[in-house]
């Protein structure tokens, strides 16, 4: 039997028209004794991407070996690669199984194996957990959650800083939106108004502060001046996303440098619409920011 974990921290997935035209094809491109390992492949491609672009994160399936007709061919694989993390596996679980199971080809170059169980009729999948462990088979319950997921591919995120002088090339981290991409009208409204002419450069990021606390994702925005200077004014906001008008009470943006030593904070109240501080860093300095809501912890790294 599943624990209790794995019974409530899950994902589902439809499996759409979409989905299984894609499975088709990529089962076509193989043997035919393959025909049915590539289509269930697929469609635990499709699920997973669907879930972390969801998340948040950025995914290229069309450059992982999962669609790619030689490897389909010679190879049992349901890779994923996502944007500055790496590839995951996506593992097929059929309705009554109570293991994963991790096809041999898929023991190396990945950061991680994704459970997607199927129900009979195909028509919607649900993703599981996730594990670290290389293994033929991995039993359900050991399986770690979906939220632990996201902290890891988080923390390898975070091993890479952004390099803001980037910024004013217009070349922009994958991840990194337009503000009115992110924001609805009504979060966008309470943005700072600018006075000045000249429009300054800024970007966000979704940040999902994990599976049980999904309804408080925000997004986090670094405000840049329209060009570089001696010294560079950097403005940092979280908003609230989706529906939410106001922050969870309690959320703490913090500001953190090379030493790890903590230099500003600010943490949110009971109606706040947003948080923000500006600070001037020094050229090629490296920092970090954290933002941090009960035992989740996000950080990203920056250098000017």
């Amino acid at each position: 039997m599943m624990s209790k974990m794995i019974e409530t921290i899950t994902f589902t997935v439809p499996l759409s028209f979409e989905a299984h035209e894609i499975a088709q094809q990529c089962s076509k491109q193989s043997s035919p004794k393959k025909f049915k390992q590539v289509y269930l492949n697929t469609l635990a491609v499709y699920a997973v991407d669907s879930y972390l672009r969801c998340m948040g994160f950025e995914t290229d399936w069309p450059v992982s070996d999962s669609r790619n007709p030689l490897m389909l061919k010679l190879m049992d694989v349901a890779d994923l690669h996502v944007k500055q993390i790496g590839k995951i596996e996506c593992c097929p679980v059929l309705p009554d199984a109570d293991a994963c199971e991790i096809s041999y080809d898929a023991w190396g170059d990945r950061i991680g194996y994704v459970a997607v169980q199927f129900d009979q009729s195909l028509r919607q999948a649900t993703l599981l957990g996730f594990t670290r462990k290389v293994a033929k088979q991995v039993p359900l319950d050991e399986m770690n959650s979906l939220e632990d997921l996201l902290v890891y591919m988080n923390r390898i995120k975070q091993l890479k800083p952004i390099n803001l002088m980037n910024w004013f090339d217009e070349v922009f981290d994958a991840g990194w939106q337009v503000i009115d991409e992110l924001l609805n009208p009504k979060q966008f409204q309470f943005r700072s108004s600018r006075s000045n002419n000249a429009l300054p450069i800024d970007r966000g990021h979704k940040i999902d502060l994990g599976m049980q606390l999904a309804e408080h994702s925000v997004a986090l925005i670094v405000t840049l001046p329209p060009e570089p200077d001696l010294e560079v004014n950097i403005e940092i906001e979280v908003h609230p996303m989706g529906n939410q008008t106001y922050l969870p009470p309690g959320l703490k943006l913090m500001l953190i440098n090379e030493s790890e030593e903590l230099l500003y904070q600010v943490e949110s109240r009971k109606a706040d619409n947003f948080i923000k501080f500006e600070f001037t860093p020094d050229l090629r300095e490296l920092f970090s920011i954290n933002i941090a809501l009960g035992d989740a912890n996000i950080r990203q790294s920056f250098r000017l």
